[in-house]
């Protein structure tokens, strides 16, 4: 399976690591582009010892200007985790202003007409995920076909407790796979 990873700056950054982890020990191949923002949480060396793959972390990369299009037809699947807040609505809004935007805009009529799934797995604190624009945002995008998996309740890392919990990579793992 050839599975891409979008990844936004959000601390759970952290626990999507373990993803790309589990998803090479199976076998799979892994693509990861990630934000400038994801790269302040983790590092470009800790993703591509993990996937073994050079990352994505720019649009205009001299000599690959073409690959966020490449790239968003290479995967059978997209799985953009963690989704912050920021990244939800501008994806609602069709905003594509970084490598990652601009990979998913890029991949999404070619996903709908394949057939090839994109998820969108929400991390953020509980204030951000009731933010009307975000409610708005996931309802919009899951009517036109993504894949929406909702948070958890429980300890954020802010220390606050609530909704807005990036599921357990179990969990994520076993859902992607039952499509």
């Amino acid at each position: 399976m050839k599975r891409l990873i979008l990844m936004t700056g959000s601390i759970a950054c952290a626990k999507a690591t373990s993803l790309i982890s589990e998803w090479v020990k199976q076998g799979d191949e892994v693509k990861v582009v990630c934000s400038p923002g994801a790269l302040n949480f983790v590092g470009l060396a800790t993703l591509e010892g993990l996937s073994q793959q050079k990352v994505m972390s720019t649009t205009y990369e001299v000599g690959a200007m073409m690959d966020h299009i490449r790239v968003s037809r290479w995967a059978d699947q997209i799985i953009l985790c963690p989704a912050t807040a920021n990244v939800i609505n501008k994806l609602a809004a069709g905003i594509a202003d970084d490598v990652v935007t601009t990979v998913w805009i890029a991949a999404y009529s070619h996903a709908q007409e394949t057939g090839k799934p994109m998820w969108l797995v929400p991390a953020m604190n509980t204030m951000m995920w009731q933010y009307p624009a975000t409610q708005s945002a996931i309802n919009k995008l899951s009517a036109w076909g993504i894949k929406v998996m909702m948070p958890n309740a429980g300890s954020l890392a802010c220390g606050e407790s609530g909704e807005g919990r990036m599921p357990e990579v179990a969990d994520i793992m076993k859902q992607v796979e039952q499509l």
